[in-house]
């Protein structure tokens, strides 16, 4: 049996080899992590979290919804890594997410123009380019929150900015119909939850500017 960092070796040289590993070797991690070998040591476990957290950014959305599907009754999985599951979560496991988020500290969040982001949603252009960059994400993540039909993602970013409920409204009456099951969504998000993984998202902009920067 390999030991903990023979096995941490074999994965990385896996994940170097480009896209065409990605879905066998997530599969590959998270068998591991939800049969942790009693012979690898606790303290090791990290590290293959970090890897397959790095993985789910690197997926196709089929390869996330599914990581999303064996995480859904995991107790022990690190938050970062289902925060970077969210938008290909089920309903109850995003709910999941917001609580576990909202039971952390309150982190600060800037503001959003909520006028200036109802008036470009009125304009029909492109959304998800105006929603990323009012709300100071990349525009893959403003593009899924876009299509999450239930609304609950888009009611994150409106009530973690701590904007108000008709502006939610406006938003799902323009962008989806309004079906009043997704208006009702706004009023269960938590707002420390909200606030807590709008900051994530926020932060994976700062990381794609720091990757662009290095490799210039």
């Amino acid at each position: 049996m390999r030991t903990a960092k023979e096995r941490l070796s074999h994965l990385l040289e896996l994940a170097a080899k480009g896209a065409a590993e990605r879905a066998a070797l997530a599969g590959e991690v998270a068998d591991l992590l939800h049969d942790w070998p009693s012979a690898y040591p606790a303290a090791m476990r990290a590290s293959f979290e970090a890897l397959l957290e790095k993985i789910a950014r690197e997926v196709d959305e089929a390869g996330r919804r599914e990581l999303a599907r064996r995480f859904e009754a995991s107790g022990d999985a690190p938050l970062s890594l289902l925060n970077e599951l969210f938008l290909s979560s089920s309903d109850s496991m995003k709910a999941e997410i917001l609580r576990r988020n909202d039971a952390h500290a309150s982190r600060t969040v800037a503001g959003i123009d909520g006028a200036m982001l109802l008036a470009a949603v009125r304009k029909r252009g492109d959304l998800a380019s105006v929603l990323a960059h009012a709300a100071a994400m990349p525009r893959s993540v403003a593009a899924l929150i876009m299509t999450d039909r239930s609304g609950r993602a888009l009611a994150v970013v409106v009530k973690g900015a701590g904007l108000e409920r008709p502006l939610y409204s406006g938003i799902c009456v323009l962008t989806m119909g309004a079906p009043f099951a997704a208006l009702s969504v706004y009023d269960s998000v938590p707002q420390n939850g909200a606030a807590n993984l709008l900051a994530f998202w926020r932060a994976k902009l700062d990381t794609s500017h720091a990757g662009r920067d290095a490799a210039a």
